[in-house]
């Protein structure tokens, strides 16, 4: 039996890949805002080309079942106010973290090898501001916490 203590809602970044032109812009202005240069190594949010009309995103859903948290065995990743956050004082670069991720939300930067995780820039999202077409944009749905 489950139980539902609250309704709480979830912040989410919704990709229409119809919109998508493949610009890339989410990725360089990721990179610029969190790391002061430029990359898509070192992007929270990837897009990909599968083929001519289809694109792929990835960046961290905040899914429910939140399997990279547990699959840390250093305990380093944890849950807070919607983020996973990370303990670089306790992660040891091991990526269970990345490999555990089934939507491929998580990479290692290239450099530190610190796990990278989308945090919504604090909930106004640069990636979405910036995206040309609009491609990108914040949702907000019903989550039930058990």
């Amino acid at each position: 039996m489950t139980v539902v203590m609250a309704l709480e809602k979830k912040p989410l970044i919704r990709f229409d890949m119809n919109k998508c032109a493949f610009c890339k812009i989410c990725e360089l202005s990721c990179a610029e805002q969190h790391y002061g240069s430029y990359g898509e190594a070192i992007s929270r949010i990837t897009v990909i080309r599968k083929n001519f009309t289809l694109f792929k995103c990835f960046i961290c859903t905040r899914c429910d079942k939140r399997f990279c948290v547990p699959a840390c065995p250093k305990n380093a990743l944890s849950y807070r106010h919607g983020d996973i956050v990370v303990d670089e004082r306790l992660c040891d670069s091991c990526g269970d973290c990345v490999k555990a991720c089934p939507f491929h939300g998580i990479k290692l930067h290239p450099k530190t090898k610190m796990p990278i995780i989308c945090d919504l820039c604090d909930g106004d999202p640069r990636c979405v501001k910036e995206c040309p077409k609009q491609a990108l944009s914040l949702i907000w749905l019903q989550q039930t916490r058990k």
